[in-house]
C-alpha cells in the first residue's frame, strides 16, 4: 500500500493547491493508486480530476484520451451497476494503448450498491499497474469504510463564489426578508407567510431547471462520444444535482446570515437553537432528494419547517 494511503488534504485555495501536492506525490513516484475528491460542488469535483487525470495522460482533452476510462452511474435510479464496473475493471486492466499510464473515474462513487463496492474493492486491494482511479463524491461516508480507508482524500473546499444570476440573487432576497417577517413584532397573517413559502418554493425549483439546463448545454459538449443514451442522461442528473446541491448550500448561508443579523433581544441561545434545527431540515431534505423528493415539495417542507422553528416562543 502506498505511504499516501489513508492520509487527508484539506485545500484551501481549489485545484491549485491539489495540483502541487499531486504534482510532489507524483514526481517522487509516491502517487496513490486511488484517489477520493470530495466536497460540495460536482462540478468542480470533475473540474478537480480532469486537471489531474490531464497531467497523468500528458493529454490536452483528457475525455478524449484512449487511456481514460470513464464510469458513471446509469439508469432510472442513477446506480453504477455490477456489470458496469466489471466492465470498467476490465478495460483498466488492459495495457495502457498510447502512453506509460491509464486513468480510471468512478464518477458519483457513492451510488455503488454493495455488492457493486464489493466487486470494485478487490481491484482497490490489488490494482493493475500503471493506473490510477479517481473516485468522485459529495457523499463521502456513503461509501464502504475499506474503500475510503484504500484511498488518497483529497477534499476541495466549499465554492466560494455565490451565484449571480439575477433571479436567484432576488430569490435570496426575497427569502431573507421573509425569514425578516417572521420575527417581525408586526407580522402578517399566518395565511400570508404560508402563501410566501409556497411562492418561493415554486420559484426555487424554476430557478433550478433553468440553471441546470444552462450548465448542461455547455457541460454536454465536454462529454466522450461513445456514452451510451443512459449514461449521458445519468451525467445530466448528476450535474442537476451539483446545481441543486450549491443552491442549498447557498441557502444555508443566507440562513447563517439572517440568524447573525437578527435582533439581539431575540436571544442568542434562541438564535442558535433556531438556526440549528432549520440547517438541521436542510441536511433532511437533501437526503430526501437522493431518493427522488419533488424538489419543490422538499422546499416547501423546509420554508414550512422554518416558519414554525422562527416564530415559536422558545
Amino acid at each position: 500500500m502506498s505511504a499516501a494511503m489513508g492520509k487527508s488534504v484539506e485545500t484551501d485555495s481549489g485545484v491549485p493547491r491539489s495540483l502541487r501536492v499531486f504534482t510532489a506525490a507524483l514526481q517522487k513516484g509516491r502517487l496513490a493508486h486511488a484517489i477520493l475528491i470530495h466536497g460540495d460542488h460536482p462540478p468542480a469535483l470533475e473540474a478537480a480530476c480532469l486537471e489531474l487525470a490531464g497531467r497523468l495522460l500528458n493529454a490536452g482533452e483528457t475525455t478524449k484520451h484512449p487511456d481514460f476510462f470513464p464510469l458513471r452511474p446509469s439508469g432510472k435510479a442513477r446506480t453504477i451497476k455490477v456489470d458496469a464496473i466489471r466492465e470498467f475493471l476490465r478495460k483498466i486492466q488492459l495495457t495502457a494503448s498510447a502512453g506509460p499510464r491509464k486513468v480510471g473515474v468512478v464518477y458519483e462513487a457513492d451510488r455503488m450498491p454493495v455488492a457493486t463496492a464489493n466487486a470494485f474493492l478487490k481491484t482497490l486491494e490489488e490494482p493493475p499497474a500503471d493506473t490510477t482511479l479517481f473516485l468522485l463524491t459529495t457523499r463521502p461516508n456513503d461509501l464502504l469504510a475499506t474503500i475510503r480507508s484504500r484511498c488518497f482524500h483529497l477534499k476541495l473546499p466549499a465554492a466560494s463564489a455565490a451565484l449571480t444570476d439575477a433571479d436567484w440573487v432576488a430569490w435570496r432576497t426575497d427569502y431573507s426578508a421573509w425569514l425578516g417577517r417572521l420575527i417581525s413584532e408586526d407580522k402578517p397573517r399566518p395565511s400570508d407567510l404560508v402563501l410566501g413559502a409556497y411562492g418561493l418554493g415554486a420559484r426555487f425549483e424554476g430557478i433550478l431547471q433553468r440553471l441546470g439546463d444552462a450548465a448542461w448545454e455547455t457541460a454536454k459538449t465536454a462529454l466522450p462520444e461513445h456514452l451510451e443514451d443512459e449514461e449521458v442522461d445519468a451525467a445530466q442528473a448528476g450535474l442537476h444535482k451539483g446545481m441543486r446541491t450549491s443552491l442549498l448550500v447557498e441557502i444555508e448561508q443566507a440562513t447563517r446570515d439572517f440568524a447573525l443579523a437578527s435582533p439581539s433581544d431575540a436571544g442568542v441561545v434562541a438564535r442558535s437553537v433556531r438556526l440549528g434545527r432549520a440547517v438541521g431540515d436542510l441536511e433532511k431534505i437533501s437526503g430526501l432528494l437522493e431518493v427522488n423528493l419533488n424538489e419543490a415539495a422538499a422546499l416547501e417542507y423546509f420554508l414550512l419547517r422554518s416558519l414554525r422553528h422562527w416564530t415559536a416562543k422558545n
